[in-house]
């Protein structure tokens, strides 16, 4: 009996393709289990630290609203970072910073006036919640928060999607 038949079957057996995909296999789950790569913020490496108090500044523009009633400063909301909730977080601060538009005059001065639009803000809210300090900025839950990140915010009456603007760490 030949070690290799006409087939390509050691000992007429087993196809050296498929030993070709088990030790691939074999390989690929060796490699996983012993050489991890660096998993940079994982659950793991974020617990464990001391929580401080952090305010983020987060931009929602084109907020349709008749008012800005439903956006009560020191209500609490819940906060979603990327897709994943963190928990709720104290609204401290609402500013309106709608647009303004600039208007040419027949005489040929330029003025900056609200925009036309009555029923339409753009509203920087402040957050205030607990988060921990690493290498990378500021963890909340077990996101990383950085100016451009998208957050959610959402209370009894409203449901907003804005970006990060800014992040604190306050003194406890």
């Amino acid at each position: 009996m030949r070690l290799i038949d006409e087939r390509g079957r050691l000992l007429g057996k087993v196809s050296l393709l498929d030993l070709g995909a088990l030790a691939i296999v074999v390989a690929a789950i060796v490699a996983v289990l012993f050489f991890p790569g660096r998993q940079v913020g994982s659950v793991v490496q974020v617990g464990g630290g001391p929580t401080l108090p952090v305010e983020v500044d987060m931009i929602v523009r084109g907020v349709s609203s008749r008012s800005l009633e439903p956006f009560q400063v020191g209500q609490k909301a819940d906060l979603i970072i990327r897709n994943q909730p963190y928990g709720q977080v104290e609204v401290v601060r609402v500013e309106n910073v709608s647009r303004t538009v600039p208007v040419v005059f027949p005489d040929g001065r330029v003025e900056n006036l609200p925009d036309p639009e009555p029923y339409r803000f753009d509203l920087v809210f402040t957050l205030r919640g607990r988060g921990q300090r690493t290498e990378n900025g500021v963890v909340l839950g077990n996101n990383r928060v950085k100016v451009g990140v998208p957050l959610e915010l959402e209370t009894f009456s409203y449901n907003l999607r804005g970006t990060v603007m800014d992040v604190r760490l306050l003194q406890s």
